[in-house]
């Protein structure tokens, strides 16, 4: 930790001899007082005047939006499908622009620089753990669809989250809430802006017996941050560590549910469930006026990660995951105008960890199946440029260059240990076009890939090893526009194409490669801001996902993806005084249908849910009532194919939350 620590202040303490250049300023379109869209044609850094389809979900979004899972934050945002296993910890997940596949691993997710999708997990290739997240954790979400921006490199196939913690807020915190099925939680937070260092520390406990049997569930988060001045800049260091362990209740036949030989709060095996502990070490360098200057972040991290599962007819099995990580992202934003902005930089990351799956009955070994030892690193260089030749135009362009540097021991099979590298160039390119006040119009051309993962190179089941197989990889394009109407109207339209090449694909317990595939949709979004107290919001997307050259005619389906997806709502508030104020969120989600097998003839029928939450404030004081309600009991987001044999994790009709915080 020392020899990080020094590396990061050396670099700070070169870096700041650079003479910092002129910063531009970014101009809001702004409706009723609030800030809803930025000209895309400004020359920035921010996610949001990328030339793509970017959400930002802000900390005031989270305050008034109805969480019962980490999941439920990225529900309003058009085309993200997110899937809720309800097995623990092990990853949900993430999809977006047709992708949807297990455990988030077609999706790159950094929080405060760091990236958060682990190689070679025997869960997932790119298993990205964020149960731990707690919306007063943070103060943005930036959502980019596609891989339109060279600053984010391995597995931005679908596209990026990039999730930013608080530095500070405004007072402490200290809230209490209790739900249904025994949950309770337990938060503070100790911080204030104006203190000088500025710490945010942030406490959690929560515990939860679920829905279904054995589906209990505890974690603790201990986070904290302090952030300092330091040369032209602030430095934040932040120490997290967080604790979690849970029961798994197990996917359940849905015809044996429907005929009544099971229930839906039956657990498929008593002694199913998993436990897991993440430590990190994050130091954040940011420029303290503007955007120009140098960026940087500094990282070591730990997993250690177990989980039982029983499959039937399979038994049970442990999937052991213990692993430390560190690396950096640095980079440089030369602005020496108002329309240029040239960001040079190179990331790293190096991973060291076992991966092991054992058979096992009530959680007592009786043999090994599956038994890496790994080592990887990763090095990435990329340049990105931002040119606006005349005020309605912006070109944007970028590269990246990766490098995969691998040494895996198989102890399972000795002849197929070894070591061996990879590499890939990802341009984009991409351009907005504004040529009135409140439209912009976009498109983007770009590659995105996923490093290949241990057993694609050396499996555990066959004699066989690759150790320069190439990553897969995604060739993309997309054209939409965004715009604000009768200063009321907040339209947003986007279509998009992506051909990949070596797709993986988790089907059920298996892993599949189907080659090959397609994708082609679009998105829709309207935001209506009726009067200064309610906001109308909508949104639908549709995708078609289809293998290129299936080896069985007719064969041609990728599973788990809907073509449909909707989302809808209505957002009021009312203030009652200067001291009172009353704030409503109600919101539907709905997924269509998903084919459970390549060849279309078993579907997961469509999924939908609806959303409340009711906010009173009064001085200091804030309480709260939420809850989430799912109409159909044979039918969840959480459905697969074991043995040819539909199975899903059941949903609680009626789930509800009460809650009070106090602020200092």
């Amino acid at each position: 930790m020392r020899l990080i620590i020094s590396i990061f202040l050396m670099f700070c303490v070169s870096i700041s001899q650079i003479v910092y250049a002129k910063v531009t300023t970014i101009d809001e379109v702004v409706v009723e007082g609030e800030a809803i869209a930025e000209d895309k044609a400004n020359i920035s850094v921010k996610s949001e005047t990328l030339p793509a389809s970017v959400n930002v979900i802000t900390k005031e979004d989270l305050e008034k939006m109805p969480i019962r899972h980490y999941l439920d934050m990225f529900r309003k945002t058009p085309g993200m499908i997110t899937s809720h296993y309800g097995q623990g910890d092990i990853a949900d997940g993430f999809g977006m622009r047709g992708y949807q596949s297990g455990h988030g691993s077609e999706v790159a997710i950094f929080v405060d620089g760091v990236p958060i999708n682990i190689p070679h997990h025997s869960h997932s290739h790119g298993f990205a753990d964020i149960g731990w997240l707690v919306p007063e954790m943070i103060e943005r979400i930036e959502v980019i669809k596609g891989p339109f921006s060279a600053l984010y490199g391995n597995f931005a196939l679908g596209g990026v989250i990039n999730i930013i913690t608080k530095k500070s807020d405004k007072t402490p915190i200290i809230g209490a809430e209790l739900g249904s099925y025994d949950a309770y939680r337990g938060i503070t937070t100790i911080s204030r802006s104006d203190w000088k260092p500025t710490p945010f520390l942030l406490y959690e406990a929560y515990t939860k017996n679920g829905y279904r049997d054995n589906s209990d569930y505890t974690r603790y988060n201990l986070f904290n941050k302090l952030t300092v001045p330091l040369l032209n800049g602030k430095l934040s260091i932040r120490v997290h560590y967080v604790n979690r362990d849970w029961g798994a209740p197990g996917y359940l036949s849905v015809d044996d549910v429907k005929n009544g030989t099971r229930k839906r709060t039956d657990a498929i095996n008593p002694t199913d469930g998993g436990n897991s502990e993440y430590y990190n070490l994050v130091l954040n360098y940011t420029p303290s006026s503007g955007e120009a200057g140098p960026h940087a972040t500094l990282y070591a991290a730990s997993e250690d990660l177990n989980r039982y599962a029983t499959f039937p007819p399979s038994s049970q099995r442990l999937e052991h995951n213990e692993r430390v990580f560190y690396g950096w992202n640095l980079l440089y934003n030369y602005m020496p105008n108002k329309n240029l902005s040239l960001i040079f930089g190179t990331d790293g990351r190096y991973d060291n960890g076992d991966r092991q799956r054992y058979n096992t009955t009530n959680r007592v070994q009786t043999s090994t199946t599956q038994n890496w030892h790994i080592e990887e690193t990763n090095i990435g260089l990329f340049f990105q440029g931002q040119y606006r030749p005349v005020d309605f135009l912006k070109v944007v362009g970028g590269l990246r260059y990766d490098i995969f540097r691998f040494d895996i021991e198989n102890k399972i099979r000795p002849g197929n240990s070894g070591s061996g590298d990879t590499s890939i160039f990802s341009p984009k390119i991409g351009f907005v076009i504004a040529p009135i006040k409140n439209l912009n119009i976009f498109a983007n051309k770009g590659l995105g890939f996923r490093s290949p993962a241990a057993d694609e190179m050396s499996p555990p089941d066959k004699d066989y090893k690759n150790f320069n197989l190439k990553p897969a990889k995604v060739d993309t394009w997309d054209i939409g526009f965004n715009t604000l109407l009768f200063d009321k109207l907040h339209l947003l339209f986007d279509y998009y194409q992506t051909d990949m090449e070596r797709e993986i694909r988790n089907v059920g317990a298996d892993t599949i490669n189907i080659g090959k595939s397609k994708r082609d949709g679009y998105e829709i979004e309207a935001k209506i801001y009726a009067t200064n107290d309610l906001v109308i919001y909508s949104n639908y997307g549709w995708v078609k996902a289809k293998i290129k050259n299936p080896d069985t005619t007719g064969e041609d389906k990728i599973t788990g993806v809907p073509k449909k997806y909707i989302g809808t709502g209505v957002e009021w508030q009312h203030s009652f005084g200067k001291d009172k104020r009353l704030l409503i969120d109600l919101g539907y989600q709905y997924l269509g249908k998903a084919p459970l097998n390549a060849a279309g003839t078993i579907y997961r029928p469509p999924v939908d849910r609806y959303m409340t939450k009711a906010t009173y404030n009064i001085k200091e004081w804030s309480l709260f009532a939420e809850s989430t309600y799912h109409p159909k009991k044979y039918a969840s987001e959480g459905m697969f194919l074991i043995g040819g044999v539909p199975v899903y994790d059941p949903k609680p009709v009626w789930d509800v939350t009460a809650g009070i915080k106090y602020k200092f």
